[in-house]
């Protein structure tokens, strides 16, 4: 299997193969080395003649194969996107038995989309031997400030680690929506090339939507950076997360964790003792290690004077940011 990057980095030094087979979930990845072939082999003259976009729904493996065996009339290949490659289930083993005596004058990307190809089949075999297979999976939330900062640094632009972090957390996983955002801030900049802080929150703001499952969930990894990041989105949506609701959530959180500390086998115990989904179990785990018994107790505590605050009991009134943001503060110092 062939790595994006690789692939990406010999179209750009005009190295093609003549069949590209692409899979996986990711379709971001698939659609960019589509753009960089049409944009290093079609011109205006020859998009007319040696250019051809197929669909899955709509076209055989028999009309792949005899376009691709055309002869370029213009251009020095014949390029073939077959686009929604997933929905053609007939002939694939024809498909292989051209990759292996394929046109060295037509280039055939094979589409595969929302999903990885069987390995076992004819098609991934012959297309492995004898032209690039290429997997474009899902990024990890872990790896999304490194891909921010290759667009970034493909655009000119400059953007440091913590701020690449930042506009992940604002801006979601959609890498699409990613590299438009940095284009919309490059234009922004102008003459400038540095990211800052100032420039993604006014440019971008909040292009994710957060909730209190997802607050809590960064509480109990004690990440300030993105629970400050949340508990400011929720502040300014107070009509569709009212702080009475964000503080039962975190009443809820941590009086479940304290009862995850009093048992013996929390890791099988807790479904059913807090009420949970088994898959949580893994974040009460990891927030168990950041907040001790005791903690767990103070927490409760800062939330139920906070929850009096609300109601006006011993206070004048508050800002629903502001005690969001104390809350957060006495929390991550406990």
């Amino acid at each position: 299997m062939n790595d994006y990057k690789s692939v990406i980095s010999e179209i750009e030094k005009n190295e093609f193969n003549s069949f590209y087979l692409i899979s996986g979930t990711e379709v971001f990845f698939t659609n960019r080395i589509v753009k960089l072939l049409v944009k290093k082999i079609v011109n205006e003259e020859s998009k007319h003649f040696d250019y051809s976009v197929l669909y899955g729904k709509e076209t055989n493996v028999n009309n792949i194969i005899e376009v691709a065996r055309r002869f370029p009339l213009v251009s020095k290949y014949n390029l073939i996107i077959v686009k929604e490659a997933q929905y053609i289930e007939k002939g694939l083993d024809d498909l292989a038995k051209y990759v292996e005596n394929s046109s060295k004058k037509a280039i055939v990307v094979f589409c595969y989309m929302n999903k990885a190809f069987d390995k076992r089949k004819k098609l991934y075999k012959s297309a492995f031997k004898y032209g690039k297979v290429i997997e474009c999976n899902k990024l990890y939330e872990n790896q999304l400030p490194q891909f921010i900062n290759e667009i970034a640094n493909s655009m000119n632009l400059i953007i440091s680690p913590l701020n690449s972090k930042f506009l992940a957390d604002s801006i979601g996983s959609d890498l699409t929506i990613i590299e438009k955002g940095l284009k919309k801030i490059k234009l922004a900049l102008k003459k400038e090339n540095e990211i800052s802080s100032d420039v993604i929150e006014d440019q971008i703001g909040f292009s994710k939507e957060f909730n209190n499952f997802e607050l809590q969930n960064e509480i109990g990894l004690r990440n300030f950076s993105k629970a400050y990041h949340i508990i400011k989105y929720l502040s300014s949506n107070p009509k569709k997360y009212p702080i009475v609701l964000t503080l039962s959530v975190m009443h809820s959180f941590f009086q479940k964790l304290l009862i995850f500390h009093s048992l013996k086998n929390p890791l099988k115990e807790a479904p059913s003792k807090l009420g949970i989904n088994p898959f949580f179990v893994k974040q009460y785990n990891l927030a168990s290690s950041n907040f001790s018994l005791k903690q767990c107790e103070r927490a409760l505590t800062i939330i139920y004077q906070s929850d009096l605050k609300v109601k006006g009991i011993n206070s004048s009134g508050f800002n629903h940011f502001d005690l969001l943001k104390e809350i957060l503060a006495k929390l991550m110092s406990l």
